[in-house]
């Protein structure tokens, strides 16, 4: 979903939408894609907060923002090794 260039800020927020609505079982995968999309700069994380204040959507950018700060140690380093 998210290859190469810098995506469309909707088509991040729809993903955080299904992680934020997904149960236990499914958060994994989904949250590998959002993490490997915001380490690998292919999304404007102030475009989708933007978004999320503009849309009045205060539960996605709460998880938006736990989400940030669980994976801030692999932003600060550029990722991990693979």
């Amino acid at each position: 979903m998210f290859e190469g260039q810098v995506h469309d800020p909707q088509l991040f927020i729809a993903l955080l939408r299904e992680f934020h609505d997904a149960g236990p079982e499914h958060r994994p995968a989904l949250a590998n894609t959002l993490s490997d999309a915001i380490v690998a700069k292919r999304v404007d994380l102030a475009a989708v907060r933007q978004v999320l204040l503009d849309t009045g959507e205060a539960e996605l950018m709460e998880t938006l923002d736990r989400f940030v700060d669980l994976i801030e140690p692999y932003i600060e380093e550029g990722g991990v090794e693979e």
